[in-house]
């Protein structure tokens, strides 16, 4: 139970927080029986396997006398030689039986051990019912039994685990008394005051009394007065678990990571009166360390001062009730400072996650606590669906997007947790809800049709969430349908009933409508769509597009003229891109309407129609998503007096983040050679200088691909959920294309010179290094009444400590700029983009193309 929350108590769920290891150990009702018991001193007999049959009389039991005195034991050996008696309880394998007397009830240790052999252990009463068993509980492969064992007559049976097929093999069985398991007593809970303890687990400490194969230790504390009362238990290098019980054996409380990073925490407000603490560890005996050392300590909380703080709470949250396994949904929350005052006074951090039985991968936000944010009273929601009339919207806050895997029954659980500024859990506040998982998509049955003939397709999960999909042929029902026409008939059905039906309210798509509203009007490019619903099929589309917006801007021409590249020219670009990107987008968005109407009225959709609406689809959701939101970036830079800093720098960050998915030249060199680019080197080349005059054309580019990269994922998805096997070729023939570009290594002194316009007219240079850093030399500015024809030098370029040149620049007779570098050895190095136009935007650092300086020669001087 974690925040006063049950789950299924058939089921141990083992969760991520970040770092930390969650696990929410669900104790059986027979797991409390079982510490009742075992603190009043009782024998529990777990299951009863009946007496034994009638035993060889060369096989009886061997007595081991009375175990009475807990300074000594019990002790025996023998060995398994492949021909003893045959195990009551393991057959095939030998056994050999053993019987003592507990005189005086205690904390009993059996321990069976062998060096080549696995041992397997039995514990019985004298009559044979089975009180445990034990395979692995001690070093390695021995097996270990430990119980609290009342007085009378108890029998061991010593067997294996690998039956007679392994060979003869040595045993030794030890029995003894465990010293140390009696609960040690902390004395009495005060306010103002502590109880605290420390120790270790290791694999001889005595296990715990509600899973016996984990080392613990146990305490007592009195509480005079009723009060919150919280125990913290922490582990520098062990994975500590909290249970509290009433004296008389009830656990009321159990906690893994509850507190911060693996340690364990429970708080709960408890009336007057005596409690037990087991301190153990999640990690079995046999998986600890040597030693793993343990804090404990128990305090009063003071609930006045704690109601006068914030407190951040979830207020609700959306779940599908029925989701497919495999398939990323969003979880829609609300949360809010529901605490007497400002967050901030105590937290900096409120981190929000997902949690899920069998979730494949993790859902976190983490977000900051300012002075101006999470007050009291305050509450945000992710979208209106979960928002309440005082909500609003808070930037980071965003839904989660999870995934589980496997049919069944399961469940979500959201977290939200406040962290001080050392990263301290300092609050914790959980909600969750049961989701049925399918295994793949249902839906009620359409209407389709492959090669002129009609089939009917639908999909339907039974009570364990498994999904089977029929096909009829219309014409004949009882036929049987051929595996080609199946999977096309089912594929077709499916981009119906998951693409296209509520296609409008898909996010991506509802982004696209209010993207194209702010485009304006284009001219649609190529072939709308492109080819093929693959990454193969993107790519060329894009690359083609790509090539030709080069070539109509004429920054191509005027790069191989020798011509700087003015970032205003490359905000006209992304512009022009977006534009075109509307146009395209409304022909898309008009063919799915028209489609969507025909087959309401009881229209069949083809295989070629879901074929071009999957492409379309795909295509509009990477390549025109991306063109049109560097479009909007743009228009928005020249709108804003700060241009590209400010407001808008902050979004451009976040959509380079979201295009950060790999080396950006191995994906544009792809996606160029699947248009046929004629000379990609160049292209590249361009792409570079692109990307320095304004690194919002580089983020364009690099957010289309990476979508475009993600859309055989998203196939792979689709084809699951529909039962369907991907690499069928007579669904999407050409499917994973992923070619790559040769890197090339760094070279040393590899620079541009860079060059902006002053207002006053005059001329700044400087030269930029591959790194992007910026060497100024003292002497670096041509005058604004500088000759034309007259050469004028900067002061000595300084890298290293050592002069490797100086940059050279004149006017021509146009009022341009020209520039080259002339290296410390008298080498002329002139780019091949080297003009700085006469009417460069004022402020805006220009560049050269790359340049490569011979490194100097240190002087004597510098070697000294």
């Amino acid at each position: 139970m974690i925040a006063g929350i049950q789950f299924d108590p058939d089921r141990q769920r083992h969760l991520t927080i970040g770092e930390k290891s969650l696990s929410l150990a669900i104790r059986l009702s027979a797991s409390v029986l079982a510490l009742a018991v075992a603190i009043a001193g009782i024998a529990v007999l777990l299951t009863s396997e009946g007496a034994f049959a009638q035993e060889d009389p060369a096989c009886a039991a061997a007595s081991l006398g009375q175990l009475a005195d807990p300074a000594t034991g019990l002790q025996a050996s023998g060995s398994w030689s492949g021909q003893d008696c045959q195990s009551g309880l393991r057959p095939d394998s030998d056994a050999r039986h053993f019987e003592f007397e507990v005189v005086t009830g205690g904390r009993v240790r059996i321990e069976l051990t062998s060096a080549s052999a696995d041992p397997y252990l039995y514990l019985l009463t004298a009559d044979g019912t089975r009180i445990a068993d034990d395979d692995d509980g001690g070093r390695l492969l021995d097996a270990r039994i430990e119980r609290d064992l009342d007085p009378g007559a108890y029998r061991v049976e010593a067997t294996t685990t690998g039956g007679r097929r392994r060979g003869a093999a040595d045993f030794s069985l030890t029995i003894g008394f465990v010293e140390g398991c009696r609960i040690a007593p902390l004395g009495e809970l005060t306010p103002g005051s502590a109880l605290t303890a420390s120790g270790s687990w290791s694999h001889e400490t005595c296990g715990s009394r509600i899973v016996v194969a984990h080392p613990a230790h146990n305490y007592l504390f009195q509480l005079p007065q009723p009060g919150r009362v919280r125990i913290d238990l922490s582990s520098p290098n062990g994975d500590p678990v909290l249970s509290l019980a009433t004296v008389e054996g009830a656990v009321i409380g159990a906690n893994d990571d509850g507190g911060p990073g693996r340690s364990s925490r429970i708080e709960q407000h408890l009336p007057a009166g005596g409690y037990i603490i087991e301190a153990t560890t999640y990690s079995r005996r046999g998986l600890q360390p040597l030693a793993s050392d343990f804090d404990l300590t128990v305090v009063l909380i003071d609930e006045s001062e704690r109601q006068g703080r914030g407190n951040a709470k979830l207020e609700a949250m959306i779940v599908p009730d029925r989701v497919v396994a495999g398939e990323p949904f969003l979880v829609h929350y609300r949360v809010g400072n529901l605490g007497g005052g400002d967050l901030h006074e105590f937290a900096r951090r409120v981190q929000i996650q997902g949690y899920g039985a069998s979730f494949r991968h993790q859902a976190l936000h983490r977000l900051g606590v300012t002075d101006s944010n999470w007050l009291v009273g305050s509450s945000y929601h992710t979208d209106e669906i979960v928002a309440s009339p005082d909500s609003t919207t808070l930037e980071g806050l965003e839904p989660l997007e999870m995934t589980l895997d496997g049919a069944g029954r399961s469940w979500v659980l959201i977290a939200v947790f406040m962290l001080d500024e050392e990263g301290n859990d300092v609050g914790l506040h959980t909600l969750w809800k049961h989701v049925e998982v399918i295994s793949g998509a249902t839906f009620d049955p359409l209407r389709v049709s492959i090669d002129g003939q009609f089939f009917e397709v639908g999909a339907s999960a039974d009570d364990d969430g498994e999904v089977a999909t029929e096909v009829v042929r219309l014409a004949d029902r009882g036929a049987q349908v051929d595996s080609p026409q199946r999977s096309q008939a089912v594929y077709a059905a499916g981009v119906r009933s998951l693409l296209l039906d509520g296609i409008f309210e898909r996010d991506s798509i509802v982004r696209l409508e209010e993207l194209r509203a702010g485009a304006g009007t284009g001219v649609a490019t190529g072939q709308v769509g492109g080819s093929g619903p693959t990454s193969s099929a993107a790519r060329a589309a894009f690359a083609a597009e790509y090539l030709a917006s080069l070539t109509e801007s004429g920054l191509a021409g005027s790069s191989a003229a020798g011509v700087m590249i003015d970032p205003a020219r490359v905000e006209d670009l992304l512009i022009a891109n977006a534009e075109n990107a509307a146009q395209e987008y409304a022909s898309l968005a008009s063919a799915w309407r028209s489609l969507g109407s025909r087959l309401a009225l009881g229209g069949a959709i083809s295989y070629s129609e879901a074929l071009a609406l999957h492409s379309q689809l795909r295509y509009a959701e990477s390549v025109l998503a991306a063109r049109l939101e560097a479009g909007e970036l743009a228009r928005a830079a020249r709108a804003d007096e700060d241009g590209w800093d400010g407001a808008v720098a902050r979004r451009l960050s976040r959509f380079a983040r979201e295009a950060f998915c790999g080396v950006a030249d191995r994906r544009l060199g792809s996606a160029l050679q699947l248009a046929g680019s004629a000379d990609l080197e160049q292209t590249l080349a361009l792409d570079a200088e692109l990307r320095l005059a304004l690194p919002a054309f580089g983020a364009a580019t690099d957010r289309a691909l990476c979508a475009v990269s993600e859309i055989d994922d998203a196939n792979d998805r689709l084809f699951e959920n529909l039962g369907l096997a991907a690499s069928e070729s007579f669904l999407l023939p050409g499917y994973r294309f992923a070619p790559t570009v040769a890197d090339e290594g760094p070279r040393p002194h590899l620079l541009r010179i860079v060059a902006r316009l002053h207002s006053d007219g005059r001329i700044e240079h400087a030269v930029e290094l591959a790194d992007g850093r910026r060497i100024l030399p003292q002497r670096r500015f041509l005058g604004a009444d500088s000759q034309p024809g007259v050469e004028h030098s900067s002061s000595d370029v300084q890298l290293s400590g050592q002069a490797i040149g100086a940059i050279r620049s004149h006017r021509d007779s146009a009022g341009q700029v020209l520039f080259s570098f002339l290296a410390s050895d008298g080498t002329r190095l002139v780019p091949d983009v080297r003009v700085m136009p006469a009417d460069a935007s004022v402020g805006a650092w220009l560049r050269s193309s790359r340049i490569e300086v011979p490194p100097a020669t240190p002087t004597l001087a510098a070697v000294g």
